[in-house]
């Protein structure tokens, strides 16, 4: 077990210090914030660059969802732990929400479900939506805190999702060290009148590995449901401009072939692939019998298969031939996708 000298630490330079707190897990790290309040508050100082408590899943969901048997989280800080904002009586009495979401019900409380490892149980954290006093503010903050000091592998948010206005409220005084949720896989699942601060406060708020959007619509209403214009241009902003910030995009379900086309174009004309995402995935709806283009003019090396119904080829840039992407079309039988890949040079 890692042993730390109370006496050997405060000799050594705060930069050294630093090195060896690096050295510690999560749980080494929070056992040290007990002892006395340097540690405390240089820990808290400095935690973006250190361990992160890792989890397996987290998920919003409606209370209704949690049995009797399941185990809910409580924790009441003090007001003392918070720094409090004017702005939040404002947002008291206006109602401002935690959540978002898109049911159609009047279902109002949600929580957060998180499973420390694939074969455990969940535990739930139970927010009030509507926080009605500066008591109910700093407990959303305080948990929201934990949270941001956590490393989730799987995060799934469907039809519910953080609110921007509430969270960049409770945090407005951490834009030198925004406080952001770390993410390996994070899947959105909404419909299709999603707005575009959602999309941002995504980007800004959380560190992600891998983004999966896709817009869910009423199945038995299908026909008249699609991507819309504008949604499908603020995903094709992303993919062009949030490359440092995302190293793989997964997009769906599409019926319409416009957000391939913008691609194939960018692709093909443009002078600077610096901030686009290296890896995409677009997913499209076969039910109505969706076939992509005819392929591009400069598509180069194609090759198929027929047993495993796909199609492969690149496209090369017109200013530069060496920028190379690799495409390959494939369909099963409830899904058609196409892998985008840049190539190295």
């Amino acid at each position: 077990m890692f042993r730390i000298s109370m006496s050997g630490m405060f000799s050594i330079p705060p930069e050294v210090q630093l090195d060896v707190l690096k050295c510690l897990n999560f749980e080494q790290l929070f056992s040290l914030k007990q002892t006395n309040f340097y540690f405390l508050n240089f820990i808290n100082k400095y935690e973006g660059g250190l361990a992160r408590i890792k989890f397996y899943k987290l998920r919003l969901i409606r209370t209704n969802f949690i049995f009797r048997q399941d185990v809910i989280i409580k924790f009441e800080p003090a007001i003392s732990e918070s720094v409090l904002d004017g702005k939040w009586q404002a947002a008291i009495a206006e109602s401002t929400p935690l959540f978002l979401h898109g049911f159609e019900d009047n279902i109002e409380e949600f929580a957060v479900r998180i499973k420390k490892t694939e074969d455990r149980n969940s535990s739930y954290i139970k927010l009030p939506n509507i926080p009605k006093t500066i008591e109910e503010m700093v407990i959303i903050r305080f948990w929201l805190k934990q949270l941001f000091k956590c490393a989730f592998e799987d995060v799934k948010f469907i039809h519910v999702i953080f609110n921007p206005e509430m969270i960049n409220l409770l945090f407005d005084n951490d834009k030198t060290n925004l406080k952001q949720f770390y993410v390996q896989n994070f899947n959105l699942y909404h419909s299709n009148h999603i707005k575009e601060n959602i999309f941002k406060f995504v980007l800004n708020r959380f560190a992600i590995s891998w983004l999966f959007v896709k817009f869910v619509f009423v199945e038995s209403d299908f026909s008249k449901n699609n991507i819309a214009e504008r949604q499908t241009d603020i995903l094709f902003n992303i993919i062009i401009n949030e490359g440092d910030k995302l190293p793989k995009v997964g997009l769906g379900c599409f019926k319409s072939s416009r957000i391939y086309d913008l691609i194939v174009k960018y692709i093909t004309t443009s002078k600077d692939f610096s901030k686009m995402v290296p890896s995409i995935q677009i997913f499209f709806d076969p039910r109505e019998n969706f076939k992509l283009p005819e392929l591009p003019e400069r598509a180069k090396n194609v090759k198929t298969s027929e047993r495993y119904k796909y199609t492969r080829y690149q496209i090369v840039n017109i200013y530069n031939p060496k920028v190379k992407f690799l495409f390959s079309n494939q369909k099963f039988e409830t899904i058609f996708y196409v892998y985008i890949e840049k190539m190295e040079e």
